[in-house]
């Protein structure tokens, strides 16, 4: 029994010297601090300016307001303007993104309506801004950074066509009050 004891003393001494000692054991470290800047983000926005405008520009007369799109009629070989001033906040280096119109914005339901929206023909045009460009024959356009806001004049033509014919589009109505410009970043 002697033994035994002496075995389990010793064995406690030794876990104790070792408890003991794992506090005193220590490895050297050194910390830096580093000033490299912050990670700023972008911005990509558009918002109307303004109060929109119409006018009729039918090529067979002399181009007049309309102060009232709500009561005008249009018929065949019209052709009809609405400018609309936007300002476009587009910084980022790497942004691109490109700018439109929205046609499920332009609301037709019903037969009738349907039909005038279909005969018409829209086109988009966007000037000012040196940061916007008009892709190709297209009614999309597109937008790179600018360090500034950038004031854009938006003008849609709406064509009824002259070749529109017979009962086509008569008695119709398609409603511009939510008439959207979308813009929205390219994918990379």
């Amino acid at each position: 029994m002697n033994k035994l004891l002496k075995g389990a003393v010793a064995g406690a001494a030794g876990v104790a010297l070792l408890l003991g000692g794992a506090g005193t054991f220590a490895l050297w470290n050194s910390t830096a601090t580093v000033n490299v800047g912050t990670v700023a983000s972008g911005t990509l926005s558009i918002a109307s300016s303004g109060t929109p405008s119409w006018r009729d520009i039918s090529p067979d007369r002399t181009a007049a307001a309309i102060p009232s799109i709500s009561s005008y009629k249009i018929v065949p070989g019209d052709k009809l303007e609405l400018t609309q001033v936007v300002t476009i906040n587009a910084t980022g280096n790497n942004l691109a993104a490109t700018l439109s119109y929205d046609d499920a914005s332009i609301v037709a339901s019903g037969a009738a309506n349907a039909a005038l929206k279909s005969a018409l023909v829209f086109a988009v045009d966007a000037t000012g801004g040196a940061n916007v460009t008009r892709i190709g024959t297209t009614n999309t356009f597109s937008v790179t950074p600018a360090a500034a806001t950038s004031t854009v004049t938006l003008k849609v033509t709406v064509d009824l066509p002259s070749s529109v014919s017979g009962t086509t589009a008569q008695a119709g109505s398609v409603d511009f009050s939510a008439l959207a410009f979308k813009l929205q970043q390219n994918a990379r």
